[in-house]
């Protein structure tokens, strides 16, 4: 009887999460597309780019619409069930909240741990395609989202050369603190500094300022040679354009990707700050499908009579709060107020505390 009530509850779940997940997803289509229209019409962007341009789009909606779908799939499956006294006929049979519960946390579970995999392989791979569509297409788009100042920019450009700029300024084509490294046989062989580098579209090369050269014993690591200059002229395989590209968000990376892009920030002296609570914030918002199945128990269940538009403003406001909080946990994170992993992990400890203390205190 128990599994027959399992398959009964998690029908109905299912049933409602779909129906809501396609439901936020339209609404989050129709205001992008009313929002975009009219850079799609300015940038004359061809039927098929903008249907490929949502396309992409899509899995990040269905990312975004998750927590929300699933947080109003608990309320209305369970609070249906409670509105027809249903559970209190489960109660009378023996079976106490946390257990009639239990098929909905272990379903929370498998929707955080397929909503990992699911933003690792699609939610980035689409984010990268609609970077694409709109540098080709929607340049002024493009380069809002991507700043015109970019911070702790790092480039491999061959496994013997990599590249570490602090701050890169688009509009003015200048690079400050460039640091050029080149590697033989696994080792440091020479390091060239910039304090600024500048494009000159003339010549189709860089000239830097105030430069140091370092040449290394690669047997040793330590310097066997070193030259201090004004200003020359470099060649390096990348224009300002390609540093645009080349220079991806966190959403664009995968969990791997990004977690290699930290340890080579780290190595090679750059702070790696801001990657790193990127990197932590996509396993803490996997966690937030469960966290909401686990607000929503006890909001569904704790008034028999309540209205399901109460539960429904309810779940809104949870929602709305557990992202504000782990915004402003990410804010803390990139200022250096907190620790990278701390700073998106506290709320999501905070709502999962509270989550569990109303359904502990929920008579069973």
């Amino acid at each position: 009887m128990v599994k027959l009530l399992d398959i009964y509850i998690l029908r109905r779940f299912v049933g409602i999460l779909f129906g809501a997940l396609v439901a936020f997803v339209v609404v989050f289509l129709v205001v992008d597309v009313v929002e975009n229209l009219d850079h799609f019409i300015d940038a004359k962007m061809p039927r098929k780019a903008v249907l490929g341009y949502y396309l992409y789009s899509l899995p990040w909606f269905v990312s975004i619409a998750l927590p929300m779908a699933t947080l109003l799939a608990t309320f209305f499956s369970m609070g249906t069930l409670n509105k027809r006294n249903e559970i209190t006929a489960m109660k009378a049979s023996g079976l106490s909240i946390r257990r009639i519960g239990l098929s909905l946390l272990m379903a929370g579970a498998v929707v955080s741990v397929g909503s990992f995999f699911f933003d690792d392989l699609l939610v980035t791979a689409g984010m990268r395609g609609k970077a694409e569509m709109q540098s080709q297409y929607l340049t002024r788009q493009y380069r809002r989202k991507h700043k015109v100042i970019k911070k702790n920019i790092f480039l491999q450009q061959s496994p013997t050369e990599h590249i570490a700029i602090d701050r890169f300024d688009h509009r003015k084509a200048r690079a400050i603190g460039v640091y050029v490294q080149r590697f033989g046989n696994g080792r440091l062989v020479e390091r060239l500094d910039f304090r600024t580098l500048n494009w000159i579209d003339d010549l189709q090369q860089w000239k830097g300022d105030d430069y140091a050269l370092r040449r290394f014993d690669s047997r040793a690591d330590t310097a066997i040679s070193a030259t201090q200059g004004n200003d020359t002229l470099i060649t390096l395989n990348l224009t300002p354009l390609d540093l645009m590209k080349m220079s991806v968000t966190p959403e664009e990376m995968r969990y791997n990707e990004l977690k290699e892009f930290v340890a080579d920030l780290i190595s090679n002296g750059v702070d790696p700050t801001r990657w790193q609570v990127n990197l932590h914030f996509k396993v803490a918002f996997a966690c937030t499908s469960f966290i909401m199945v686990l607000f929503g128990l006890p909001l569904s269940v704790g008034k028999p009579r309540s209205s399901l538009a109460f539960g429904a403003g309810m779940s809104i406001f949870v929602i709305f709060g557990y992202y504000v909080a782990i915004k402003l946990g990410q804010s803390f994170g990139f200022k250096g107020v907190l620790d990278p992993l701390p700073s998106v992990w506290i709320p999501n400890l905070i709502f999962l505390s509270l989550g569990f203390y109303l359904l502990i205190r929920q008579r069973s």
